[in-house]
């Protein structure tokens, strides 16, 4: 990893910041009910790779966001295949 990662958690969510190859990614866990907490990955266009699966606590969500970067690679959450209007050149969310 580059930078020094950029983490924190509060009684609702808790998040890290990846930075890899060049490419930060966000790791969200946020708490939706007691014991049941929701994660996603966002990478800089801000599109999020969202988990269906619950975890029991914000710190597990995050091990397992991390999990998934360090066995899927960076390139399965930084491809923004389908928003073509996130890219350069599209002009007000106009698809092409």
């Amino acid at each position: 990893m580059g930078d020094e990662p950029d983490a924190g958690i509060s009684e609702d969510e808790c998040w890290q910041t990846y930075v890899g190859q060049g490419v930060r990614l966000e790791i969200n866990a946020h708490r939706i009910t007691e014991g049941e907490w929701a994660l996603a990955v966002v990478n800089e266009a801000g599109v999020a790779s969202n988990w269906l699966e619950f975890f029991a606590t914000g710190e597990a969500a995050l091990a397992a966001g991390l999990k998934a970067i360090e066995e899927e690679g960076v390139e399965a959450f930084t491809s923004i295949e389908g928003f073509d209007y996130l890219q350069d050149g599209s002009k007000d969310g106009e698809r092409h």
